[in-house]
């Protein structure tokens, strides 16, 4: 707990993370999720309670080594202007009294992870960045010491929605081969559910009204308060939760040649087995131009390549751009009524 203005800011929070899980801070303006986020670093000292990290009560730690064991990304970035790229991510390391080709190395391993050559990057200063690469090295420089957790304060909130949607992307790539323990603060609920294995809602006053699983959140909202914040958009948010691996989808025959005529959709390949058109389609006089999605994305991403193409079926192709199957908007739209995935 601590106190704003003689009030609790955060008041009686129960709360534990999974190791290597993404957990969510998000609430309205004022709510204690970034207070939160900063007592668990003691940028912000409690007044009452305990903050337990790998089994020592972070009081009982000294603050600065407390704050290089844990890494942090703020949405203003914070980088270092007369200090290049690679002094920016070394600047924990070089504390720590690694060696100087020890942080080389990582260094140049960091900024692979984040998508940006070394080669490139590394002398560059932070006025040559763009606001998304220099969120990107932010991130890298909070990674910088190998912490086994990571706090986040909105670090996307700053950029443009398309390069903010692709540094989602990116995270999550990134998520995957580094898995750390993260508390990622954010006001985008449509960004902690696509980011989070669990969602902490905060109420006014610093209370937690709902900590659970994203799915959760939007199907069963622990309260009038999550319903209202969650909104009349849950089921659109829900359909990015459900990934195209784990629908039926419609068989289609591959050709590279003349229509078979037997009564399925017909899909026109390269040599390489690779869709170039929809050759036939059951019921249509004229084939729907070809659109195609991932494997590995989700029912929200097939639904926005339908609405933006005009067209009623996507061609759902593999990691090697080989066909998997269709979806059809009917049929989309028959299967989650009868699963109940929108009510």
């Amino acid at each position: 707990m601590t106190t704003r203005g003689g009030a609790p800011a955060v008041a009686e929070l129960d709360l534990e993370i999974p190791e290597g899980a993404i957990v969510m801070l998000i609430g309205p303006s004022g709510c204690g999720k970034t207070t939160t986020l900063k007592m668990m670093n003691r940028l912000i000292e409690p007044t009452g309670g305990r903050i337990v990290l790998d089994g020592d009560d972070v009081t009982d730690v000294n603050a600065d080594q407390l704050r290089r064991r844990i890494g942090y990304v703020i949405q203003q970035v914070g980088l270092f202007p007369h200090l290049t790229i690679a002094e920016n991510i070394a600047v924990v390391p070089k504390m720590l009294g690694w060696d100087r080709n020890r942080v080389s190395a990582w260094v140049d391993e960091l900024l692979h992870l984040v998508g940006m050559e070394p080669k490139e990057f590394r002398a560059r200063y932070p006025r040559q960045l763009s606001g998304g690469q220099q969120q990107r090295v932010g991130v890298a420089r909070g990674l910088a010491a190998d912490p086994p957790v990571m706090l986040m304060d909105e670090p996307f909130g700053a950029i443009d929605p398309i390069t903010r949607e692709r540094l989602q992307d990116e995270f999550l790539v990134v998520q995957q081969q580094i898995a750390k323990t993260i508390c990622f603060v954010t006001h985008d609920l449509t960004e902690a559910v696509k980011l989070g294995d669990r969602i902490a809602i905060f109420g006014h006053g610093g209370s937690l009204e709902q900590y659970d699983t994203p799915d959760e959140v939007l199907t069963h909202p622990a309260n009038d308060f999550v319903a209202e914040f969650v909104g009349s958009g849950a089921a659109v948010r829900r359909l990015s939760l459900l990934s195209l691996s784990r629908l039926e989808l419609d068989e289609v025959v591959v050709s590279t040649g003349d229509v078979p005529t037997n009564g399925h959709a017909v899909l026109g390949v390269d040599d390489a087995r690779r869709p170039t058109s929809w050759q036939h389609m059951p019921g249509l006089t004229e084939p729907p131009p070809l659109v195609t999605v991932p494997l590995s994305g989700t029912v929200y991403d097939a639904v926005d390549l339908m609405l933006d193409s005009h067209t009623p079926l996507v061609a759902v192709v593999d990691d090697e751009s080989q066909p998997r199957g269709a979806l059809r908007w009917d049929a989309l739209i028959g299967d989650l009524r009868t699963k109940g995935r929108l009510r």
